[in-house]
This record gives C-alpha cells, structure tokens and sequence, in this order.
C-alpha cells in the first residue's frame, strides 16, 4: 500500500497572530522614527495589516 501524500494547511492562528504583530511593529516603527504620522494612520495600517496577512498566507502554503 503506499500512502498519499501529506496536505499541509496554513495555520490561519499563527498567520493572523503573526500579521497583527509584524503589522504593530511596522506602525510604531514608523510613527516613531517620523516617517508616519498619527493622522495617518488609518488607511496606512489597513493597508499594512492587509499586505502582511497577504505574504503571511503565501508563506504558510508549504508544498
């Protein structure tokens, strides 16, 4: 008998816990650093917190 291949799954727990913190960090990174301003930050964090959930989930299909 010869057995089927493993699927992996993306650990959808560790890429969101993995996207906020990459994401918070980006944000204080910026605003402190001048580059970012507070008024700014509501589109500019949707859009970073997207992008990094993104390559999170492109990462996490291993094949």
């Amino acid at each position: 008998m010869s057995q089927q291949p493993h699927k992996t799954t993306p650990d959808v727990p560790g890429v969101v816990a993995g996207t906020v913190l990459a994401g918070a960090a980006t944000i204080w990174m910026l605003t402190d650093g001048g580059v970012l301003q507070p008024d700014d930050l509501g589109v500019t964090s949707a859009l970073l917190l997207v992008t990094a959930g993104v390559l999170g989930l492109a990462a996490s299909r291993r094949g």
